[in-house]
């Protein structure tokens, strides 16, 4: 044994035979409620020692034989501190799978402690750490099905910093997995981060598991995590880890999300949205003195208003040009309020708008004002932070030009975008490398129930059609077209894209009463003539849904590209009897992709 080890071995006997841990805890937060779900308890050895490092401390006590000794006794000072600070949240624990398969670990411990604590069980998640590995996964499951019977729940920590991860998360089927802090260390600048931690949530979704990003140390990766409906994130955006951690969160950390207007079709083009009038304005901040405003109003005779931020960059009013120099310009002003701060001469409540929010809800919002507020500039931001300016006549001119965009591509019968701006959403997706299901819709045995029951009756079953589509997207992600006639095309950036084209055919399903006659009803469909003067046997209306998803042909181009796999997809769900969904896979188009 090294001089080096003998200290270490002789700092953990002391820190063992003292119990001289301390436990400190950091918040895990629900991205949906905003709120602290949770804490993680972490460990520290004694500041002056060389074990005050977790890593160093566990690695000692797994060298000299003390693993579950250490493991057990970090388990109970977490437990105590934790009923002591009265946290009405999660308590998730560490503890090393190693450690709890060692035939002499003292099972039942633990309710012990939380009982002395007056912690109920359905309050403690259990994390497994990812950094051992598992030999023997029958002994395993026991050890987890042990804790379950108990009442706690199972979390993997640091999936995909360990040996087998994915196969851990299958096995012992967790309540919770954290991913690693390499996932989402720059995740905002990295493509294959975002692919690699969206198929992770997706997995999670399906088997009824959430996902905790650790690591989120900026805004950047929140704004990430919080876009791609992760469950929880943790990190040093939101808190560091403390003896005695916080109880609250202040709300300028979390993004302010807009509710956006429904329109039917989905999703707006980026030019019908705020951010498209952005124009850049130096704002001035609220200690900023009245003569420094006044010199930039004098130094720009243009300048209309001037926004004002508070420190932390979130907005606190504006400043109008008309108002300001009546009382900058007075005979007494200068002198009487030129050394006051700014923010007790703002409007304190301009129009504010959101990048993302649509131009007709802000249209809305601006003429539901009283003209005596009305100005000509609003404020835009992103997630509550202060981006620009915009102007009332950049407003109007763009809703106008969206009105004709919108006129000239819509389809007549149904009013929904057509051809036009299909292509150009469908575009975007592609050249994005959005992991976007494209979905094109086609009513089968349309013809002869036009032939039958009348071209009203035809322009009712498309319409009630389109109606169901829209009812089911979501509004906020994705966008719904009609190509003409009887075809419509979704394309999903909602991950449950396939859950909604079930309910789609449920629902359409539920139109046969009112579609068809009782005798049509009772003997399953229409005798009609086919182009030819046959008379055949129609079965009822379906609807058939042919399904691709953008990420799983990597060599797609364009819309043209697309359209093609689209139409493939949908031939092959046509083969399939009644109201059908097929989804292409890459198999059936190797000679596609020859092509490509």
């Amino acid at each position: 044994m090294t001089q080096e080890e003998l200290l270490q071995f002789k700092s953990l006997e002391d820190i063992l035979a003292t119990v001289a841990l301390t436990p400190i805890f950091q918040p895990i937060v629900s991205l949906k409620s905003h709120q602290i779900y949770g804490y993680e308890a972490l460990i520290r050895g004694p500041s002056d020692s060389v074990l005050h490092s977790p890593i160093n401390l566990f690695d000692a006590a797994s060298r000299h034989g003390r693993l579950a000794e250490l493991d057990l006794l970090c388990r109970e000072v977490a437990i105590y501190r934790f009923g002591e600070l009265n946290l009405n949240a999660k308590l998730f624990i560490n503890t090393i799978p190693a450690a709890l398969l060692q035939p002499d670990y003292p099972h039942g411990l633990t309710a012990k402690f939380l009982k002395k604590a007056r912690i109920p069980a359905e309050q403690v998640v259990i994390e497994l750490t990812e950094q051992y590995p598992i030999d023997d996964y029958d002994l395993m499951r026991e050890a987890t099905a042990h804790y379950r019977d108990m009442g706690f729940s199972i979390a993997i920590d640091d999936l995909g910093a360990g040996y087998s991860g994915l196969r851990t998360w299958s096995e012992l089927k967790p309540d919770y997995v954290k991913l690693d802090r390499h996932f989402m260390q720059n995740i905002h600048e990295d493509q294959q981060k975002k692919q690699f931690v969206q198929s992770m949530i997706d997995i999670a979704l399906s088997s009824n598991c959430r996902v905790i990003g650790e690591g989120v140390e900026v805004r950047e990766e929140y704004l990430v995590a919080q876009s791609m409906e992760m469950h929880f994130a943790q990190g040093y955006y939101f808190a560091r880890p403390t003896t005695t951690p916080k109880r609250e969160l202040p709300p300028a950390l979390f993004a302010k999300r807009q509710t956006r207007e429904n329109i039917p079709s989905g999703v707006p083009r980026s030019d019908s949205l705020v951010g498209s009038l952005l124009t850049q304005l130096t704002p001035v901040r609220t200690y900023h003195d009245v003569n420094h405003v006044g010199e930039r109003f004098q130094n720009a005779v243009k300048l209309a208003s001037l926004p004002v931020l508070n420190d932390n960059d979130s907005i606190a009013g504006m400043v109008w040009r008309d108002e300001f120099m009546t009382l900058y310009a007075s005979r007494y002003g200068r002198d009487l309020h030129g050394r006051k701060p700014i923010h007790l001469f703002m409007d304190r409540k301009p129009i504010i708008a959101e990048t993302s929010m649509p131009l007709k809800n802000l249209s809305q919002q601006i003429t539901s004002q009283d003209s005596s507020q009305q100005h000509s500039v609003f404020i835009i931001c992103e997630q509550g932070y202060y981006r620009g300016v915009g102007s009332l006549m950049d407003l109007l001119r763009q809703i106008t030009d969206l009105q004709l965009t919108i006129a000239r591509h819509a389809n007549p019968l149904s009013g929904l975008p057509g051809n036009v701006p299909l292509n150009e959403h469908i575009q975007q997706a592609i050249q994005q490398k959005r992991h976007s299901t494209v979905c094109y819709f086609d009513l089968d045995n349309f013809k002869p129930y036009n032939d039958t029951y009348g071209y009203n009756k035809g322009d009712k079953v498309i319409n009630k059609t389109a109606k169901i589509l829209s009812q089911h997207i979501d509004q906020e992600i994705d966008f719904l077209g009609h190509v003409g006639g009887d075809d419509f095309i979704v394309i999903f950036d909602s991950q449950d894209w396939r859950s909604r084209c079930k309910k789609m055919l449920s629902a359409f399903e539920s139109l046969y009463v009112e579609l068809y006659t009782a005798e049509h009803l009772q003997q399953g469909g229409i005798h009609a003539q086919d182009r030819h003067g046959h008379q055949l046997f129609y079965p009822l209306l379906s609807l058939s849904i042919g399904a691709v998803t953008i990420s799983d042909f990597d060599y797609l181009r364009d819309e043209t590209d697309l359209a093609e796999h689209a139409t493939k997809a949908k031939s092959k769900a046509k083969k399939i009897s009644g109201n059908s969904l097929y989804q292409l896979k890459l198999s059936d188009c190797q000679p596609l992709a020859q092509v490509s």
